[in-house]
C-alpha cells in the first residue's frame, strides 16, 4: 500500500492534468467562471491531500473544504467521479498500481466522500431550481446504495446503486421489509428496535443477503425523517475479508514463532536436565563408594533437583501462557512485559554472546493485551539477533528503552548492526518482504507486528536508522 501511495503522490501532476483535460470538468469550470488556478487551489489540491490522508489511515480528517465553494452537490459528485477515474487511469498506465487491495481501498475512500455529500445534501431546505434537484437525485441514485422505508419499516423504494449491489435487476424490490435483508434474525430484531427508538444511528458491520441468497457485509447509516426512513448501505466485504486474512496472518506468524520457541524450550531445559542428571549420578556414586548416602547430602540433592524441576515447570508455563488465546486487556507495567519477552529469548542471547541492555526511564501501569506486545517484541528482537549474527558484528548489543510522555508509552528496541539499507527502509513492514534466506524468514513477523500495534492496539510502530543500527519505536496510548 505504501508503495502505491508514493506512486500516486509522484504522479500528482499527471492526475491533475487528466482532471483539467476532461471535457465535462472544463465545461463546468467555464460555466461557473472558475479559473484553473482557483480550481487547483480550492478544490483539487485539498481533495488530493485529503485522499492521501485517508489512504494513510490518518485520524480526524475534515471534509468541509468540499462545501467551501459555489458548486452544487451534483457538480461536486461529478468532480469526485472524475478524480477517481483519473486515479484509475493513472493506475492503468502503471503496473505498480494494479493492486487489488489498493483499488478496493480507493473505492472505500470515495464512498466516504459520497456519503459526506449525501448527508450534507439532506440539510438543504431551500431549493431554487427543480432541475438542480433532479440532477442531485440522479447523482445520488447512481452513487449511493439507498433504501427508503416507511415509518413501519416497510420498503418503499431504492436507488439504482442499491439494486445493483443487491443484484435486484429491476425496480421491483424482492424484499418486503428491512429484516428480510439481514442474515441473522437476532440482529434483525435489534436493528428494528434501534429504528423504533433512535432517529439517527450507524452500524459498523452487519451481514446482509442479496437476491441470489449470497451473504455479504455492509456498514449502515440510518436517518429517520418526518415521513420516511433513509438507510445507506456501504459494502465492506473487502474490509471483512482483509480482517480475516490478517487474523490468519497473525496465527501464521504465531505458528512460525512456535517452532523457534519450542527449540528455545529444548535449549533452556538442557542445562537443568544435565544438572539433575549429575545430581542423581552423584548419589549413585556416593552409595557405591560409601555403601550409604548421608541424609544431609540426600536432602540437599533433592532440594537442588526440585529447584531445577521448578525452573523447567515455570518455563513450560511461560510458553503455554504465550500461546493461550487472549483477547482481554490486563493492567500491567511495560517493564514486566519486556521481562517476559526477554525470558523467551534469554538462551539464544546468551549462546550467541549478545549483550543486552535495559533502560527503564519511566514505568507505570497500562491497559494492554500482554501476549500481543510480547509477540511484537519477540519478532523485533529476534530480527535484530538474526541481523547481528548475519553481519558477524564483533561486540553485539541490543538496547531496550521504556519511557512515557503525556499520551503514550514509548518502547524503543535498538541494535548495533549498522542499520537498514535506505532502499529497504520503507519496505520493512510490507507483508512477505524479507532479505533473509527463505529458510530463515517469511517476511510476516514485522508485518504482523505493525498490524498488532496499529490496528489491534491503536498505537504506532515505526523504524529509523540510528547512529548504531536499526531503531524500532513502539508507541502505545495510555488509557
Amino acid at each position: 500500500m505504501q508503495e502505491n501511495i508514493l506512486k500516486i503522490q509522484k504522479d500528482q501532476i499527471k492526475i491533475f492534468t487528466h482532471m483539467i483535460n476532461n471535457e465535462q470538468i472544463s465545461s463546468l469550470l467555464e460555466d461557473k467562471q472558475i479559473s484553473y488556478k482557483e480550481f487547483l487551489e480550492t478544490i483539487l489540491v485539498p481533495l488530493f491531500n485529503t485522499f492521501i490522508k485517508f489512504l494513510q489511515n490518518e485520524k480526524d480528517i475534515k471534509l468541509k473544504f468540499l462545501l467551501k465553494n459555489t458548486l452544487q452537490k451534483d457538480e461536486l459528485f461529478l468532480i469526485l467521479r472524475t478524480f477517481k477515474n483519473s486515479i484509475f487511469l493513472d493506475a492503468k498506465n502503471s503496473s505498480k498500481l494494479s493492486d487489488y487491495d489498493f483499488t478496493r481501498r480507493v473505492d472505500e475512500v470515495f464512498d466516504i466522500f459520497y456519503l459526506y455529500l449525501f448527508k450534507k445534501s439532506q440539510t438543504i431546505k431551500i431549493v431554487k431550481d427543480e432541475d438542480e434537484i433532479n440532477h442531485l437525485l440522479n447523482t445520488l441514485d447512481e452513487n449511493l446504495a439507498i433504501l427508503y422505508l416507511d415509518l413501519d419499516g416497510k420498503i418503499e423504494n431504492s436507488s439504482a446503486f442499491f439494486r445493483k449491489l443487491f443484484l435486484a435487476n429491476n425496480k421491483k424490490i424482492k424484499f418486503k421489509k428491512i429484516e428480510d435483508l439481514i442474515v441473522h434474525k437476532s440482529e434483525a430484531t435489534t436493528f428494528i428496535e434501534k429504528i423504533n427508538n433512535e432517529d439517527n444511528f450507524n452500524i459498523d458491520s452487519l451481514e446482509v443477503i442479496k437476491c441470489d441468497k449470497s451473504a455479504f457485509w455492509v456498514e449502515i447509516n440510518v436517518e429517520k425523517r418526518e415521513k420516511d426512513i433513509i438507510i445507506i448501505f456501504k459494502d465492506i466485504s473487502y474490509r471483512k475479508s482483509l480482517e480475516n486474512q490478517k487474523k490468519v496472518f497473525l496465527e501464521q506468524s504465531k505458528m512460525a514463532a512456535m517452532g523457534e520457541l519450542i527449540s528455545m524450550i529444548a535449549h533452556q531445559w538442557r542445562q537443568p536436565l544435565q544438572t539433575v542428571s549429575i545430581l542423581a549420578q552423584k548419589l549413585v556414586l556416593r552409595k557405591k563408594l560409601d555403601g550409604y548416602v548421608d541424609n544431609d547430602i540426600l536432602q540437599k540433592s533433592v532440594t537442588d533437583i526440585d529447584l531445577q524441576l521448578d525452573y523447567m515447570s515455570k518455563t513450560i508455563d511461560d510458553f503455554r501462557n504465550f500461546f493461550k488465546p487472549e483477547s482481554q486487556k490486563t493492567i500491567t507495567k511495560p517493564s514486566k512485559i519486556i521481562d517476559k519477552a526477554i525470558k523467551f529469548l534469554h538462551y539464544i542471547l546468551t549462546i550467541n554472546n549478545i549483550d543486552f541492555k535495559l533502560e527503564i526511564i519511566n514505568d507505570r501501569e497500562i491497559s494492554i493485551i500482554e501476549n500481543n506486545l510480547i509477540q511484537v517484541m519477540i519478532n523485533i528482537i529476534k530480527n535484530a539477533i538474526d541481523v547481528l549474527l548475519e553481519r558477524q558484528i564483533e561486540s553485539k548489543l541490543i538496547i531496550i528503552r521504556c519511557d512515557f510522555n503525556e499520551n503514550y508509552v514509548i518502547i524503543e528496541i535498538e541494535d548495533n548492526a549498522g542499520g537498514i539499507p535506505a532502499e529497504n527502509l520503507n519496505k520493512v513492514f510490507d507483508s512477505y518482504f524479507t532479505t533473509k534466506h527463505k529458510d530463515k524468514g517469511t517476511g510476516l513477523g514485522l508485518y504482523m507486528s505493525k498490524t498488532i500495534i496499529e490496528e489491534h492496539s491503536l498505537g504506532k510502530l515505526s523504524i529509523e536508522n540510528s547512529s548504531n543500527g536499526a531503531l524500532f519505536k513502539i508507541e502505545l496510548p495510555v488509557e
